[in-house]
């Protein structure tokens, strides 16, 4: 049964408004896209007796741009605003009422909110847990792929908006790229660039993580570890240089590849997507010069073990 966070009294009365919202919870969740029709009875049930329902008031933020709290919502009774940017560059994207659920691809894959979620009016929203509805994913391979398959266009955006540069791109541009992209899966131990090769396309992760390592002198040091959100490929499709580390995945994962002729025509259009790209391309020079110097076995351990304790924290 779902949680009610305030129940004072067991009158008669409220325990008929108890069992209101949770009609009005499971009616949310029949109807949903996802939930509808591809969760089973009993996975159903089980997101439900996990959740958490609460009272929110106008001016509260259950989401913010950017941040990876990941948790599912439910809009029992109320209304919420999502929302792009601050004051008077804060962009109305939605209102969303009664029986709506949002936060749900933040939750399935760990990637950053993409808008500002607020209330605008008194509600009641169920909370559902990120790691609730990702086991239910994760326990059956097909339900995962039938949700990328079902909601691959939705995917893409998402996944695109989380990245900087791409954020406040026009509708217009943003359809371009989407349309201009794949969703891509790969398994763990796969190389998905490698280096000194060219470079075809632009990645950005939406599930799993990823390894970034450079050839000094026959050894592979670990630059970074990439989750949902970060990307990849920029440097060389801008420059026609090739690839300067490989990138290999250390768990499933799952992508956004967008070709390099779609790129190109968003960066001609849109010069500061330019400027953004070559800040973070010194910055990861400056990174490679001093892993080089300080490159090792000692070097290379560390970061690997430091790679393997975030993984280890994840789970």
């Amino acid at each position: 049964m779902v949680e009610c966070s305030k129940i004072v009294t067991q009158s008669k009365d409220e325990n008929v408004e108890n069992q209101q919202v949770i009609d009005a919870v499971e009616q949310a969740v029949d109807k949903h896209q996802i939930f509808g029709d591809l969760l089973t009875t009993v996975e159903k049930q089980y997101l439900l007796d996990r959740g958490v329902v609460r009272s929110v008031l106008p001016g509260v933020k259950l989401c913010r741009q950017a941040q990876r709290d990941d948790n599912l919502f439910i809009l029992v009774v109320g209304e919420v605003e999502a929302s792009s940017g601050e004051d008077v560059s804060k962009t109305h994207i939605a209102s969303l009422k009664q029986g709506e659920i949002f936060g749900e691809i933040a939750a399935l894959f760990g990637m950053p909110r993409v808008c500002d979620i607020t209330v605008t009016r008194p509600s009641v929203v169920l909370e559902i847990p990120s790691e609730v509805l990702r086991s239910i994913i994760e326990a059956r391979v097909e339900l995962r792929d039938a949700v990328l398959n079902r909601f691959r266009d939705r995917i893409t955006e998402t996944a695109l908006r989380t990245v900087p540069m791409f954020r406040f791109l026009t509708e217009e541009s943003m359809q371009s790229l989407v349309e201009h992209s794949t969703v891509y899966g790969a398994p763990p131990g796969s190389i998905l660039i490698e280096e000194g090769e060219s470079g075809e396309s632009l990645f950005v992760v939406i599930y799993g993580n990823l390894r970034v390592s450079h050839d000094v002198g026959g050894k592979h040091l670990n630059l970074a570890l990439l989750q949902p959100g970060d990307y990849f490929g920029e440097w060389s499709l801008l420059t026609g240089s090739p690839r300067t580390a490989t990138v290999s995945a250390l768990s499933q994962v799952e992508l956004v590849c967008v070709e390099r002729s779609a790129f190109l025509e968003v960066v001609q259009k849109h010069p500061e997507i330019r400027d953004r790209i070559d800040l973070e391309a010194h910055n990861r020079h400056d990174q490679l010069e001093t892993t080089e110097a300080l490159s090792g076995e000692f070097q290379a351990d560390q970061n690997l073990d430091e790679i393997k304790g975030i993984l280890q924290n994840k789970d």
